[in-house]
């Protein structure tokens, strides 16, 4: 039931409406443009910035029309039983000229969308805001009531930049009823505009200007207002005391701060924002700020300012912090790049407007962590720091005390080079740390003593001045632990002085050397256990060793995941890992056996442990990937072998890879013994180094006489290719026996078989009609009644010889040849003419190993008749040689051969082309020379 105990008489709401239609203008009916100051209203906004925003006004009396009333439904959101509707004020809608709670209808929203139950209303107001009777109702609401409409430009205002220079359009509203000013915010931004936001958005770039236009109506003209857009926020310089500063008491900071585009108001806009921690990382009290008092120079101010503290020992971290006078935030930042997870430097912008926003915030943040330059809650800008001191610094002891074998190492990228590993540790230095940083300054050599005796070099280093670096005059042993004592006078960075202190024994930080040999030398390889001696130069734990096998070289860890990929390149876990065994009657030399079962190459990695420090282990041979495979390695390598890799033998058993030369040369070839383990990198990696054998013994028997000894007859260069020259084999099969020894001792017999076929006659092919032909090497018979028989239907054949002219040959009756042409060979073409396609075979042996000599073929000056010919004895009839390559070193400029079947010349392009074996050729040379094919 809605209450009607509140209402409002419709009188006094003409009243209202009265007054805002008949408020007289305060300015003329000319339209007027600016960019308002929302600070103060009555002043201008100089300036704007990217990521700013920018206040636009509008002042039109003839854009106030007269309030209108209207029906409006809507959709609003009910927070704690209360909201607003959008035009206003609230009119009587039920005519009882009263404005109450009958005059606003609520319903609430369903999740669907669809009008749900009618909700009570309790109280209305004329300036929108209305009350249900539930004031814990919150939710979705369908609202009908009357309402005026507010006045606005409509599409009458355009606002444009260099980089939007066609403009959003943007509706100013009227700020009330009857006033005749229309304003609207609007955002800038470096990214797209976007006129539908429900904040505006305009691009803009450095050094921009906004320009907005009014399309005024009466008079007909356009008005416009420019605003300057600067994106360069305030720069730091100057900054003192410098970070890491102490002091003993309140210290004063400073900074110069500038600004030569917008500039900065005055002194309230520059400040000094600090945070003091205490000895524990925690900080006391809350973020403060000191600003105003800057003293004015050009284009900025210049900062002093005196930060209080009431704890004597604290860490103080400040910023300074300013505002140009377009709203660009600056602050200080002292690193413009900090070191990511892998340790690699990368740039921290500072977000100056998010850390001016989020100040209150400092107070969170741990400044006790190892790093606080790279905390992300400090927006990137990182501080500046002062130590408030009032203790003397003392010298440490313990175990992360004063140490043996640290020193300062130059290849480091760390600000803090001090390197405490032990496995690297020099033995003429000392780290002597005290409890805080020190004055280098203060520091000589002359102040300490080690057993007793002044060190040669005392040095401190910027990037850790509690630590100094004592150089002495002669090594220490590598399990001493000696007295360090402080005799003269050191002072800390705030000027408090140390006269005494003692550490009675520094920490041993010297891991042992190892030197450790295998059996067999460097890279030895074994087919059985091998035996590893250790030697440490001090006392140590039972050494342990461990051989892992080489199944990638090439492997490195994994960065990005984390994940040591290289210790798979090593195998998985080690099959076996040994203790070694003192020697007996040795002091510090121990050994080891390794056994292995799989053949490949092997690493060796040997630790051991300091009995002076358990956190001292030496350690020898490479413990992860990549592994070096050079011969100045510092890995320790060893191959297990237990087989001879199998022989490759040639000719070999087959037709495909038999041979048809009675001569041959037969060749045993272990080159897979020096392939027997390659690894499983891409692409893989042979890791095996030993590849020679000794051949041992070797036959040779035939199919018709027993086996006769060629072992001393084998001939090689590198003892893994073994050459015989045989001759005047059957054709058949011969059988090859050979016994090898490789590098590991490894000994085997193998048998191969040696096949020797009859070789094929070369085919001559010929079309019916006069064919240009020759042969690629010498027939065995060269009678041309045995090149061509009395069977075959060849009927003539001409020859050419530049010296002595044309030579013939016919056939007689009896099919024999007559005529000049009495044999026929490889050292000129010939004419042939038949009435079929019937080819000529001839028997061409190869040329023969030994004292043969390959052919060649003579030019005259002129016209020459030119075979092609085959050293390899392996071309068929057709196969094509680059001409080029044919005639090089000789002066042919024209070649031509005959197409039999089309009756035509055809040159032969003598850079491009081709000639064939089996055909003949005309060449003609500008002089004499000789063909070698």
């Amino acid at each position: 039931m809605k209450s009607k105990r509140r209402f409002i008489p419709l009188v006094f709401l003409g009243a209202i409406i009265m007054s805002l239609l008949l408020i007289a203008p305060v300015f003329s009916a000319d339209g007027a443009v600016r960019f308002y100051n929302d600070d103060d209203k009555s002043k201008d906004q100089e300036w704007a910035r990217q990521g700013g925003m920018v206040y636009l006004e509008v002042k039109d009396s003839d854009l106030d029309t007269d309030l209108v009333v209207e029906g409006t439904e809507e959709t609003q959101t009910v927070s704690n039983g209360r909201f607003r509707v959008d035009n206003v004020p609230i009119a009587d809608n039920n005519g009882d000229t009263f404005i109450n709670e009958l005059d606003v209808n609520v319903a609430a929203r369903n999740a669907d969308g669809s009008v749900g139950s009618t909700l009570d209303v309790d109280r209305v107001n004329v300036d929108g805001r209305v009350d249900l009777v539930d004031g814990s109702y919150s939710g979705d609401v369908f609202v009908t009531y009357k309402g005026a409409v507010v006045n606005d430009t409509g599409d009458t205002v355009t606002v444009r930049s260099r980089q939007e220079p066609n403009g959003i359009d943007v509706t100013l509203t009227e700020t009330n009823s009857g006033s005749g000013v229309f304003r609207a915010v609007i955002e800038t931004t470096s990214g797209d505009s976007d006129a539908g936001a429900s904040t505006p958005k305009l691009k803009v770039a450095k050094s921009d200007t906004i320009t907005l236009r009014y399309n005024e109506d009466d008079p007909d003209r356009t008005v416009t207002e420019t605003l300057r857009v600067e994106t360069t926020a305030p720069a730091f310089s100057e900054m003192t005391p410098a970070n890491g500063s102490a002091g003993r008491a309140d210290p004063d900071v400073g900074f110069r701060v500038t600004d030569g585009v917008s500039g900065i108001d005055d002194d309230d806009d520059v400040s000094v924002i600090y945070v003091v921690v205490d000895e524990d990382g925690n900080v006391d009290g809350s973020v403060q700020t000191e600003a105003g008092g800057a003293d004015p120079i050009t284009d900025g101010f210049l900062a002093r300012e005196r930060l209080s503290t009431t704890l004597d020992d604290a860490t103080l971290y400040w910023w300074g912090m300013a505002t140009d006078r377009a709203g660009n935030v600056g602050v200080s930042d002292r690193k413009a790049k900090i070191k990511d997870a892998d340790d690699e430097d990368v740039a921290d912008g500072c977000d100056a407007h998010g850390f001016a926003d989020n100040i209150s915030s400092l107070g969170n943040v741990d400044y006790g962590a190892a790093d606080i330059d790279a905390t992300e809650s400090l927006f990137g800008c990182q501080p500046y720091s002062v130590k408030i001191d009032d203790t003397k610094p003392t010298i440490v002891g313990g175990v992360d005390g004063t140490r043996t074998g640290a020193f300062w190492d130059t290849d480091s990228s760390d600000d803090n080079k001090t390197n405490e590993n032990p496995a690297k540790a020099k033995a003429n230095m000392v780290l002597v740390k005290f409890s805080e940083a020190l004055d280098a300054e203060s520091v000589s050599a002359s102040d300490f003593e080690v057993d007793d005796n002044t060190p040669s070099k005392a040095e401190v280093f910027s990037g850790a001045k509690s630590n100094v670096f004592l150089t002495l005059s002669t090594d220490l042993n590598p399990h001493a632990k000696p007295k360090v004592e402080v005799v003269g006078t050191v002072e800390d960075l705030a000027g408090n002085r140390q006269t005494s202190g003692k550490v009675d024994e520094a920490v041993d930080g010297i891991a042992p050397t190892l030197t450790v040999t295998l059996e067999g030398g460097s890279r030895p390889v074994t087919k059985g256990d091998i035996k590893v001696t250790i030697t440490a130069n001090e006392d140590v734990s039972t050494p342990s060793v461990v051989a892992r096998m080489v199944e990638d070289a090439n492997a490195a860890d994994d960065a990005d995941t984390d994940y040591d990929e290289a210790m798979d390149a090593l195998g998985a876990d080690p099959a076996d890992e040994e203790e070694a065994i003192l020697k007996e009657g040795e002091t510090n030399v121990y050994e080891a056996t390794l056994t292995v079962s799989e053949s490949g190459l092997y690493n060796v990695y040997v630790t051991a442990t300091d009995s002076n420090n358990s956190a001292n282990v030496g350690s020898k041979g490479a413990s992860k990937g990549p592994i070096d495979l050079t011969d100045d390695t510092t890995a320790i390598l060893f191959e297990f072998d237990n087989a001879v890799a199998e022989p490759m033998v040639s000719p070999g058993d087959t037709d495909e890879t038999a041979s048809d030369n009675s001569d041959p040369f037969i060749t045993i070839n272990f080159e897979n013994e020096g392939k027997e383990y390659m690894d499983s990198g891409d692409p893989p990696v042979d890791l095996d180094s030993h590849g020679t054998v000794t051949i041992v013994s070797a036959s040779l028997k035939s199919p018709d006489m027993d086996a006769m000894d060629i072992a001393d007859s084998l001939a090689t260069t590198d003892n893994v290719k073994f050459l015989y020259k045989a001759s005047d084999l059957s054709k058949g099969d011969h059988k090859v026996k050979v016994k090898a020894k490789d590098s590991a001792g490894n000994e085997k017999e193998f048998e191969k078989t040696v096949r020797i076929k009859e070789r094929q006659p070369f085919d001559l092919k010929l079309n019916p009609g006069w064919n240009l032909v020759s042969l690629p090497g010498t027939p065995t018979n060269t009678s041309i009644n045995a090149v061509i028989p009395a069977d075959h239907p060849a009927s003539t054949i001409l020859s050419y010889d530049a010296e002595g002219g044309w030579m013939t040959a016919i056939r007689s009756e009896d099919g024999t040849w007559l005529g000049t042409l009495t044999t026929v060979d490889a050292s000129r073409a010939y004419w042939i003419q038949t009435d079929t396609f019937d080819s000529i075979k001839v028997d061409i042996p190869r040329i023969s190993a030994g004292t043969s000599v390959p052919p060649t073929i003579v030019l005259s000056e002129g016209w020459n008749f030119v075979p092609v010919t085959d050293v390899s004895g392996s071309m068929s009839h057709g196969t094509s040689v680059s001409a080029k390559t044919y005639f090089s070193g000789t002066k042919v400029n024209r070649v031509y051969t005959f197409d039999t079947l089309m009756g035509l010349w055809e040159p032969v392009d003598m850079e491009k082309g081709h000639v064939m074996v089996g055909s003949g050729y005309w060449a003609h040379a500008s002089e004499a020379g000789v063909i070698a094919p």
